[in-house]
This record gives C-alpha cells, structure tokens and sequence, in this order.
C-alpha cells in the first residue's frame, strides 16, 4: 500500500514481524487510553508552543510503552509501531513521532540500518513528519529509504515503487512540481507493469498524480487518470468503500472544475448518498459532497433543487 493510503494524505504502515497489537497486551486497553489521553495533552501544549509540557507528557507515554516493549524481547520495535500508528491516526503527531524513532532506532540497532524492517520504520517516521507540514525532514528521510530500498529490494519490488510515490508526494508539498510528477509517473509505470492496471495501488497513484496535476490545463490529463482509477475502485474495492467514494468525489471536483456542471453533478450526488448511507449525514466527507453538489446545482441555474438539499431549515435562515 501507498504512504498517502487515500485517498488522502494517511501513511501506510509497513508490516514488522511479530508485531503485537497493543489490544492485546496486559491491560491493553486502559493502557491504550491513558497514552491516547497524554497524546492529546502532548498535542495541546506542543500546539500552544508549551514544549516542557508536551514533552513530560510524551516522556511518560515512552515510559508505558517500554515497559511493554521490554517484556517483548525482538518484537520491541514492533510495540513501539503499534502504539505510534493509534496515536498519529488520532493526530497526536509530536508523541507519535517519538514512538515511530524509537522503533526506527530498535530496528537500526537490531536488525541493521538497511534492513527492510529498518527502512520500514524510516518510512514511518518520514509520514508522520508530512503530517506535521515538516516536508523539508520527510524529504529527507524518504529519499535514503527509496535509495537503499532499491538497493536491497530493486526498483520493481513494491516497497520501492511506494517510496517512489512517497518522495513524490512529499516534492510536490515542497512545490517541486516537475519532480514529483517525475517520481510519481516513474511509479505509475512501475506499478502498472508489476501489478497490473485494474490493481488497487495503481488506481490509488492515478489519484495521487491527478491531485498534483493542478493546472487547468493538465485537468483531462488529470480526469483520464481518475476515470481508470474509479474503474478499478470501483470493480476491486466495491462502490461503497472508502477509495472508491473519495475518487468518485476528486472526478467531480475535476469535472466541476472545467465547468462542466451537469456531469460533475452526477459525480457528486453519488459520493453523496453513498457517505451519507456509509458514513452518515454529519460525517465531513459527506458534508463535502453535499455542499459540493449544491455548489454544481447553482453553477447550473437549478438554486431550486439546491435548497431542495439544503433543507428548508436551512435554506430559511438568515
């Protein structure tokens, strides 16, 4: 899987052997909770520029996890993953980022600092600094993954391809354009030759590439990518599933804006009701689509139907 596990911006964790879910260790989960609840408090105060704060609480988050990781023996990096991926998901990025370092250097030190495992746990490390608007650092690190893991794994292997993507990405935040469309073309070809085009991962670089084509006149570039990537979504990963409703969304969004209203419409209803049945109606995503439905609604003249969706509480309120 890709880095941006889309269709979004969420890395993709590499799998370390052995590696425990924290559910199931002794008092898993009110040990989940409390280093959940001191990840917030961490945020919070890095937030306000409160770094001793966030700091006391994030040494005590590494104090509960090597306790646990201690009692683990070779899977201790693998502890300290698992912990990191529950606290990054949940946005607590600064005590996420001490975790993924710390199974980074348990991986360096165990396994050595070019073993896939290692380079896994970089990789990690180089997501979570994106998340954080640190491209500059996760450049960095993604560039020596991509370099040692072609040469440990080849230019072709999966992995590698990924960190092509991964780099991409991070160029392209970086506003190094022609870079990334570079490193992401290079992994699109890459990935069609050895997974196929109807794969799910090729699918999910069409999308990537066709965000960062964001000239006007690179959108039909952009909308042939997304129409291969919905096709395959849509036959591998079904309709509903998350993939498939975040590309159905991005091609209206391309669609909407060549102004071509009445098919983005189509698009957008559709993201709509499939969130709304999955999601539900106050879910972000589906609000997304909704307001951008009602947005190709009155690009269209139709302001009727859009206060029809708008609601009458709505559409009557001042």
């Amino acid at each position: 899987m890709i880095c941006l596990a889309l269709i979004g911006a969420s890395p993709t964790w590499a799998a370390q052997s052995s590696a425990p879910s924290p559910s199931t260790e002794i008092g898993g989960d009110l040990l989940q909770k409390k280093i959940i609840s001191l990840g917030k408090s961490s945020q919070v105060a890095f937030d306000k520029l409160e770094i001793l704060p966030a700091v006391d609480a994030s040494d005590q988050i590494l104090n509960m996890v090597k306790s646990v990781a201690d009692n683990n023996g070779h899977s201790s990096a693998g502890v300290y993953k698992s912990y990191a991926i529950i606290l990054h998901k949940a946005g607590f990025f600064f005590a996420a980022e001490r975790l993924f370092y710390s199974a980074y250097r348990i991986n360096a030190t165990q396994l050595g600092e070019h073993h896939p495992f290692t380079l896994s746990s970089l990789n990690n490390l180089a997501s979570n600094l994106n998340e954080q608007g640190r491209h500059v650092d996760a450049a960095a690190y993604y560039e020596d993954v991509l370099r040692f893991r072609t040469l440990v794994l080849g230019s072709r292997h999966a992995a590698t391809i990924d960190s092509l993507a991964n780099l991409g990405y991070t160029y392209d935040r970086l506003g190094q354009l022609d870079k990334a469309r570079e490193l992401l073309g290079r992994a699109i070809h890459l990935s069609v030759e050895t997974r196929g085009r109807d794969h799910p991962d090729s699918a999910k670089l069409m999308v990537l590439f066709a965000d960062i084509l964001g000239n006007a006149e690179d959108a039909p570039e952009a909308e042939t990518y997304l129409r291969d990537a919905l096709k395959t979504l849509t036959a591998v990963r079904g309709p509903y599933h998350e993939d498939t409703m975040s590309c159905l969304q991005r091609l209206g969004t391309n669609l909407f804006e060549q102004d071509r209203f009445q098919e983005a419409e189509s698009y957008f209803y559709h993201a709509w009701s499939r969130r709304e049945s999955r999601l539900g109606k106050d879910n972000s995503a589906t609000n997304q689509s909704r307001e951008s439905l009602i947005a190709s609604l009155n690009r269209q003249g139709l302001h009727e139907e859009a206060k029809k969706i708008l609601g009458p509480e709505v559409a009557g309120a001042e």
